[in-house]
């Protein structure tokens, strides 16, 4: 099958693949999507989906060369783009690119790709190599703008892939290692992983043949999910397959009752975390989707080889499997000691030790809910990039507003109106905007250098100004108005994004107005902090609908392999809890210790879906072997059984999974940092907490009064 796959990947990889191009990530519907379309249609020359901004810095003040340059470099960079270019030396345009000490000016190059895409990183390219031809001497440039920025960030998610997967690598040798003692034993789980992270491979390049977009976020979580998952379902089937070698000396017989005891749990527990991440299909946004559709095909890999390959790999290497500690192996780390003494616990004090289990995880959950959320794209500049300089210069020299106006676009129904009624209802709306605290301009078709511009003050320069200014304010193609409105905050701020909240009230509630005296028109904003604002509310109900969904089919799966209702219930509770409490201490960690604005909003689904889907991977594993021990022993002693000859396998699958995930916080990344650290604190919690002392006290108390009951009921 290796064979095969690697043929398949040859043939595949001998043409390159076209470049990609994800589009929006917001769905088609969305509002934001909506006002782009009015926005492209009414005003072509200003409709973009991203754009390269080449930032030219010279210290002791821009030259007059430097202007002649830089309107020569946008008029190639618009022959090679085939987009709509703005420079200092357009008319009106001279006045917002070059900062008031003119040090710094920016050429915009608008694109018709998306920002984080092969497409724009082709386009960035073009520019770059078009800038270096012919630069001043002295003048520092520098390419930013959210195309520029898409690059930088798949080129650091890239470098980030190479990190992790080395750490990864790395970690799960030397657990191994530890654990089996046996550098032999730790071939297994690594040649099934290696064989199936190639696998995985291939079949992503096939599914991108076939019109799947795929990144290298997806392929970096495809990569750490297939380590931790795979070797936990090599590692299960190794310990039950070592556990019967003990008793025979038949090792093909050993390994055929090894599969057969342990290949339901396996397979439920795949089904959980597999199912879990498929139910991210169901998410709007469209990256959301993409990592459900990708990653669940990608552990079908993992299940088949641990199924097939390891147990063929296993097999083949017969008794040296275990070299030179032998197949009777001196018990685990623990197996003496911790866990007999913590079974004795539990056994002694169920009830006690439920409650306080559930206090203590409790308390950090409920926090959870209230955490506010970071949707700061700009946090996550790579550092050290071109896109993350050019951006701190133009920070340090134009205003926040400056940079990222939010653009409104009054479309009326009819035509637009005349003469001074045109010019009343730019300024009526303008100065409407205006009253509310925070906003710092609007530019409109009556004051295109700002309510506040100096361009009123002088009539010949405002005509002409206003002449010049003219068609990036009023459509050449439909009647519709568009204004700038300029804010003193950041773009993805919260603040940012209540005050252009009131924009949107005051844009809707004034097109009623002028529908009411017959000239009716219809508000919409788009911008970065429109933008976001969509992303917030979309992904908001997405993590409802897909926390609910995964926790149904989750709870089902569940149920149908353990087959008693209390005990899933409480199962999926547990995981809540940890999921809750996870965030909490994360969320202390990274704004408390690390000084960071918040945990970023894309952490919680992905930390909620991994850390419930794996979590009831152990879970299962328990509980299928506390209902085996339960059928031949007393419950407490079932019970005790179970944690005892458990712990030391499910923890050293738990500290393989944590390592893995938790690798993710090595690749330089915030985002990745935060969802690492995120990931391997749930699955220790789950691992160390949940899985030995709450499903055993709970399994122990539920029996128990199960078992009263029956007493209390009698024989009839």
């Amino acid at each position: 099958m290796a064979v095969l796959a690697a043929g398949v990947c040859w043939v595949m990889f001998t043409e390159p693949l076209p470049p990609s191009d994800l589009g929006s990530f917001l769905p088609e519907g969305s509002p934001q999507n909506k006002a782009v379309d009015i926005l492209r249609q009414a005003f072509p020359e200003l409709a973009a989906r991203s754009s390269t901004i080449v930032v030219a810095h010279r210290g002791a003040g821009l030259t007059s060369e430097d202007f002649t340059w830089l309107g020569s470099l946008a008029i190639e960079i618009g022959k090679a783009t085939g987009g709509v270019v703005l420079s200092p030396a357009m008319p009106f345009f001279n006045l917002r690119l070059v900062s008031e000490d003119r040090q710094v000016a920016m050429v915009v190059a608008n694109l018709k790709t998306g920002f984080i895409s092969d497409a724009s990183a082709v386009e960035v390219r073009k520019i770059e190599t078009l800038a270096a031809s012919g630069c001043p001497a002295g003048l520092q440039l520098e390419f930013t703008g959210v195309a520029a920025i898409g690059r930088d960030y798949a080129a650091a998610t890239r470098k980030a892939m190479h990190h992790t997967t080395l750490v990864t690598i790395t970690a799960v040798l030397v657990i191994l290692v530890v654990v089996y003692r046996s550098p032999v034993g730790a071939f297994v789980p690594l040649a099934s992983i290696g064989t199936s992270v190639f696998l995985a491979f291939v079949l992503l390049s096939l599914l991108v043949r076939g019109g799947w977009q795929v990144t290298d976020i997806e392929r970096l979580f495809a990569v750490v999910l297939l380590f931790g998952a795979g070797v936990d379902y090599a590692l299960f089937w190794i310990a039950g397959y070592r556990e019967l070698v003990v008793e025979t000396p038949d090792l093909n017989a050993a390994a055929v009752e090894a599969t057969r005891c342990t290949s339901p749990a396996i397979i439920a527990s795949a089904a959980t975390t597999i199912c879990g991440l498929s139910m991210m299909i169901a998410s709007d946004l469209i990256p959301t989707k993409n990592v459900g559709k990708v990653l669940a095909p990608v552990l079908v890999v993992a299940l088949l080889a641990a199924l097939t390959l390891s147990p063929a790999v296993a097999r083949l290497l017969g008794r040296a499997l275990f070299w030179p500690v032998g197949m009777k192996a001196p018990p685990s780390l623990g197996q003496r000691t911790v866990w007999p003494i913590l079974a004795g616990y539990v056994g002694r004090a169920p009830a006690a030790i439920l409650v306080l289990g559930v206090v203590v995880l409790g308390l950090p959950a409920l926090k959870a809910p209230w955490i506010e959320l970071r949707y700061d794209s700009l946090s996550e500049l790579p550092l050290g990039s071109s896109s993350e300089r050019g951006f701190r210069l133009l920070e340090k020299h134009f205003a926040p507003g400056q940079l990222f106006p939010t653009q409104v676009v009054l479309e009326f129904e009819r035509a637009l109106p005349e003469g001074n009624a045109l010019g009343k209802t730019c300024r009526e709306l303008s100065d409407r905007i205006m009253r509310l605290p925070g906003v710092e301009d609007v530019y409109s078709l009556d004051a295109p250098l700002g309510s506040r511009g100096w361009g009123r003050q002088v009539a010949v320069v405002d005509g002409l100004i206003k002449r010049a200014a003219k068609p990036y304010y009023q459509s050449p193609k439909n009647p519709a108005l568009r204004f700038e409105v300029l804010i003193k905050h950041r773009p993805f701020s919260r603040e940012a994004m209540a005050l252009i909240g009131e924009v949107q009230a005051i844009a809707l509630a004034y097109g009623h107005e002028l529908g009411a005296a017959g000239s009716a028109a219809a508000a919409t904003l788009s911008g970065l902090t429109p933008y976001i604002i969509d992303v917030r509310t979309i992904s908001g109900a997405d993590q409802v609908r897909v926390m609910c969904l995964a926790t149904i089919v989750i709870g089902l799966i569940v149920v149908a392999v353990v087959r008693d209702l209390p005990l899933t219930l409480f199962m999926i509770f547990a995981t809540w809890l940890t999921y809750g409490a996870t965030l909490t201490i994360c969320d202390a960690c990274f704004v408390h210790l690390f000084g960071e604005s918040g945990l970023d909003w894309k952490v919680c689904m992905i930390v909620f879906v991994i850390v419930v889907a794996v979590g009831q991977d152990y879970n299962i594993f328990l509980v299928s072997r506390l209902q085996r021990e339960a059928r031949r022993a007393e419950v407490r002693e079932a019970t005790a059984r179970a944690i005892v000859n458990t712990g030391s396998v499910i923890s050293n699958c738990g500290l393989i999974m944590a390592a893995t995930l938790g690798s993710l916080a090595v690749g330089g990344l915030s985002l990745l940092r935060q969802i690492g650290l995120a990931l391997a604190v749930g699955i220790l919690i789950d691992t160390f907490f949940v899985r030995p002392v709450l499903i055993p006290s709970f399994f122990l108390v539920w029996r128990r009064r199960a078992v009263t009951r029956r007493e209390v009921a009698g024989p009839g």
